[in-house]
């Protein structure tokens, strides 16, 4: 799952009914609100060319909390200043997310990582599906995880975790406590990257 620069194109003759991956159902109304971000980069959530000034490639999209609270103090980060690529300190508060996080389409945990240490995407779990028509397996990944409840099968709709801000890098988890999310990833049988939001907004 290394250094992938675009996206593979989503089978054209597929047709699925996905559910919701968190309660926030605001892509297709309010796609501001659904995407996690900060005060520097508003696209901070998005797939694509949205990190470091668009110079690193976001293969997931970070969905917000509908419920999160702040915990009353604040944490350092480092903005970059896109326009002169220079580096500045800032001083923000931190929020916890309670959000649950359900599965968007029937299939079976082929990942379950309970070990916060073990992964970049912290608590985790990836779900295998099969496309209806092809029978071709496609991958669902739900990353940062506070708590895991899915074992084996998984329905769609069916809870399996708690939004959290698990990371094995420190930076990472410092980011999730200014923009807390769910990092939601989708892979087609090559475990190549889809584009989550066009897979969503097609199939939701």
């Amino acid at each position: 799952m290394g250094g992938y620069q675009q996206f593979a194109p989503l089978p054209s003759d597929e047709t699925i009914r996905l559910g919701w991956p968190t309660p926030n159902q605001s892509l297709l109304t309010n796609p501001a609100r659904y995407f996690a971000s900060t005060r520097a980069n508003p696209d901070y959530g998005k797939p694509g060319w949205t990190r470091d000034c668009g110079k690193r490639f976001h293969r997931g999209c970070d969905i917000a909390p509908l419920s999160a609270s702040a915990t009353g103090q604040t944490t350092r980060v480092l903005f970059t200043d896109c326009a002169t690529g220079k580096d500045y300190e800032s001083i923000e508060p931190t929020f916890v997310p309670h959000d649950p996080v359900f599965c968007v389409f029937a299939g079976v945990v082929s990942e379950r990582v309970e070990d916060e240490n073990a992964s970049d995407f912290g608590r985790h779990l990836v779900i295998e599906h099969r496309w209806p028509k092809s029978g071709e397996k496609f991958y669902t990944l739900y990353g940062h995880l506070r708590a895991l409840s899915a074992g084996g099968a998984a329905a769609a709709g069916q809870q399996i975790g708690w939004m959290g801000q698990t990371s094995r890098i420190a930076d990472a988890r410092n980011w999730m406590l200014i923009a807390p999310h769910l990092h939601f990833e989708v892979w087609n049988q090559a475990k190549e990257p889809y584009d989550p939001v066009e897979f969503l907004r097609r199939f939701l």
